[in-house]
């Protein structure tokens, strides 16, 4: 059984079911998340004997190691081949005090957003547990070597994590664990492109920030751009975002990437006012990043001021995403592996 893939709530049961008291789950976990050490040999605190028998019955085997590409802006794209060589991306966005860390939930993207270059490389596979966990642990260690942490999470990369949902709360869970990584659910942000009948479970079950892949701000133009509006529109969308459990202290996010000539109008920004007042939102503007195929083009600098001028003048909290990492297609919406 691979340890990684469980909470500590799974590992206590499991190593309780081999016949050992739940404290040893509660050793290997810290082990695991705080000393990153991935061997029960090293694992002192533990007799010899038990050590042996623990690996015969369990295994711990972390991601390996990944590839990373440097940004001229320092941004840092890590790209993970896992063991069936499918390959997955993480970022690491440095900002000051903060250092984000971007990760993915899904190898490829089935929902094949029109201004996303993620959904062209195809949908190959759910990540495992570890897979997801396995990003951040291997950032941090990276991170580590030059005395950096990571001080959020955005589950932000490639997929859709709301439709590898099981898997992604566990994941989430694991992070927030005082006995591993310890992060607060103020410094994790789920982002969707719109699942909306798992939106509100993912508040009850982790009370983490929820942002929305919103980008239209009416059915006919969303469904141009983003098919899974087809199936969940706008309406039931925004009352899931106005019933997100975790909405009372934290306002939910809608990200709007700016796509020149198709919703960078007044009249979207106006439409926009309305939505971010229904749902008391906070908007994050985001310069479309282009990549080979791609049938838009992004706003203009000016003209996305000019837009978010409108929504600020009007008490809508806006703004402007700053890009990241485009030269080594780590951006918003560029991830997949050069």
């Amino acid at each position: 059984m691979e340890l990684l893939n469980l909470s500590l709530k799974s590992m206590e049961k499991a190593v309780k079911d081999s016949g050992y008291k739940a404290f040893r789950a509660r050793q290997i976990f810290r082990w695991i998340y705080i000393s990153k050490v991935f061997s029960f040999s090293e694992m002192t605190d533990i007799g010899k004997i038990d050590r042996e028998k623990l690996a015969q019955i369990f295994s711990i085997t972390p991601i390996a190691e990944p590839e990373i590409f440097t940004s001229m802006d320092e941004t840092e794209k890590l790209t993970f081949t896992l063991f069936d060589g499918a390959v997955v991306e993480a970022v690491i966005i440095p900002d000051g005090k903060r250092t984000t860390l971007c990760v993915s939930t899904q190898a490829g993207c089935p929902l094949k957003c029109e201004f996303c270059r993620t959904g062209t490389l195809g949908f190959r596979r759910n990540l495992e547990v570890s897979e997801i966990t396995g990003q951040v642990i291997r950032a941090v260690m990276h991170l580590e070597k030059s005395g950096k942490r990571v001080t959020n999470i955005v589950y932000m990369g490639m997929g859709e994590p709301l439709l590898n949902f099981e898997n992604t709360v566990d994941s989430i869970n694991i992070l927030k664990d005082d006995l591993g990584l310890n992060f607060s659910n103020r410094k994790i942000t789920v982002s969707t492109a719109g699942i909306a009948d798992k939106i509100v479970p993912l508040g009850e079950l982790t009370g983490i920030n929820l942002a929305v892949s919103l980008h239209a701000v009416n059915d006919e133009k969303r469904s141009k751009i983003m098919s899974i509006n087809n199936k969940y529109p706008l309406a039931k969308l925004l009352q899931a975002s106005k019933d997100y459990p975790a909405h009372h202290r934290k306002r939910v996010v809608f990200e709007y990437i700016m796509l020149k000539g198709f919703n960078d109008t007044m009249k979207d920004a106006k439409g926009l006012v309305k939505i971010a007042g229904e749902v008391n939102a906070k908007i994050n503007l985001i310069p479309f990043h282009t990549f080979d195929g791609a049938t838009f083009e992004s706003t203009s600098m000016e003209d996305i001021l000019k837009f978010q001028k409108y929504l600020t003048d009007r008490n809508v909290t806006a703004l402007i995403r700053k890009s990241r990492g485009e030269d080594k297609l780590a951006a918003c919406g560029q991830l997949g592996k050069i």
